[in-house]
């Protein structure tokens, strides 16, 4: 009985994930391809630290899923991971 209610559970929650994926590369995806231009541009101004802050360095990008493939993938493997549990 446990084996059943679980295997309905994960079925329900790949749907859902399949969905949601869906829905947000609709949706939400557009909205955050285009606020990514504003991320990447030049920043306006560097900033100064106080005296006795250690100094550090900004690197210059951090890893994000590349448009295509990498982002859908990355996308359903959360979704899939918010829909089952």
């Amino acid at each position: 009985m446990i084996t059943r209610i679980a295997r309905t559970a994960g079925f329900s929650g790949l749907l859902a994930a399949l969905l949601l994926t869906l829905l947000q590369s609709f949706w939400v995806a557009p909205l955050i391809l285009e606020a990514e231009t504003y991320e990447s541009a030049a920043p306006a101004a560097q900033h100064e630290h106080a005296g006795e802050v250690a100094a550090h360095e900004h690197s210059a990008e951090a890893w994000s899923p590349e448009d295509g493939w990498q982002r859908v993938l990355s996308t359903t493997g959360g979704n899939l991971v918010v829909a089952v549990g």
